[in-house]
């Protein structure tokens, strides 16, 4: 009989992902459980937090301070990013801003926002980046899936170095397409001559495509194994462990509003944790009306409960007997991907041990 521990992760996100890899990295036999798509990957590439958080990179995150440009026309400091992402702050002189021909880019509205808070110039130039007619109805996903072909990013390298010509420029700025198997801006960008990357995108970009292939990729190097399904019900672990990477609202937490008799949120799931907020457990309303939603939300509240409630951890984010919970199925943690992945690496640690 072996007696390697066995740890169970519950949820394939961020903070998952980086519980299973702690957790394997300890010594223990993972098993990962998989539900629906979940926060992550509806993420936009940017990392929020304390950049020197030790957590995996996956192959596809740089950490480090950076400035991303936004679709939205605004320029924003982050503590690291999707490789795919143009890095202003590594990158001096003028920036050519491709404009395609595609109804979710302007080009020229983006050159005109980014110029009132960057001094350096933006300039934008046609770049024939569409190269058929369905992908101008095609999402940023779609076309990015394309150039993970080889031969289309050279193609587009060619194009983009035609819209250089008479030119001095220190970077350019592409619409969110850069890959989905892989961030490609680095291949692009040798390609080129020149450091090329894509905007920051809402969450129609690939960036939560790269995030799940490079976690599957991960998780099949370090031999973990992936179990399609949801939980109902955890009962007692015994010797194993179990990691409930669940979410927050719209994942392992459900708001019941005015339920008389109930606390306004509860896991989806049957666990031996306690819900709470604050470092304290919910009660149920004395009310028959139950819990009036405006006090759960800003700006009502300085801090919202619908922002900061989770599961009740201690410092080594156990929550129950052999349970520990990690990214925002947490009660009070920030709701950013590097928050997730470090308190994912605490948990899947603290699992295995």
């Amino acid at each position: 009989m072996s007696d390697e521990r066995h740890v169970v992760v519950v949820g394939s996100g961020a903070a998952g992902t980086a519980a299973a890899l702690a957790a394997r990295q300890a010594g223990a036999r993972v098993t990962m459980i998989r539900g629906r798509t979940g926060a992550t990957s509806l993420g936009s590439g940017a990392l929020d937090g304390n950049p020197d958080a030790e957590v995996p990179t996956l192959d596809l995150f740089e950490l480090g301070a950076c400035r991303l440009a936004t679709s939205a026309g605004t320029i924003r400091a982050a503590a690291g990013r999707d490789r795919a992402l143009a890095d202003l702050a590594a990158t001096r002189g003028p920036v050519l801003v491709a404009r395609v021909v595609h109804p979710a880019w302007d080009a020229d509205a983006l050159a005109d926002a980014y110029a009132e808070l960057d001094s350096r110039g933006f300039v934008a130039r046609d770049i024939g980046l569409v190269m058929h007619p369905d992908e101008r109805v095609m999402s940023h996903a779609e076309i990015a899936a394309r150039h993970d072909d080889s031969s289309r990013l050279a193609r587009a390298a060619e194009r983009i170095r035609a819209a250089l010509a008479g030119g001095e420029f220190g970077a350019v700025l592409l619409p969110p397409w850069l890959g989905v198997d892989r961030p490609r801006a680095r291949e692009l960008s040798e390609l080129v001559g020149l450091p090329c990357g894509e905007i920051l995108a809402p969450i129609d970009g690939p960036a939560g495509l790269r995030f799940e292939r490079a976690r599957d990729r991960s998780l099949q190097n370090a031999s973990i194994k992936v179990v399609a399904g949801f939980i109902a019900k955890i009962s007692d672990a015994g010797g194993d462990g179990v990691v409930l990477a669940t979410g927050g609202l719209l994942g392992g937490l459900e708001y019941t509003p005015g339920a008389p008799g109930r606390a306004p949120f509860a896991l989806a799931y049957d666990a031996p944790v306690t819900v709470g907020r604050c470092g304290h457990p919910f009660v149920a309303p004395g009310s028959v009306f139950g819990v009036a939603p405006e006090s759960l939300a800003w700006p009502f509240e300085s801090t919202p409960a619908i922002e900061s409630v989770g599961i009740l951890v201690d410092a080594a984010f156990r929550a129950g007997p052999n349970v520990w919970a990690c990214g925002d199925a947490l009660e009070g943690q920030p709701r950013t991907m590097l928050s997730a992945l470090a308190t994912g690496v605490a948990a899947g640690r603290a699992a295995a041990a």
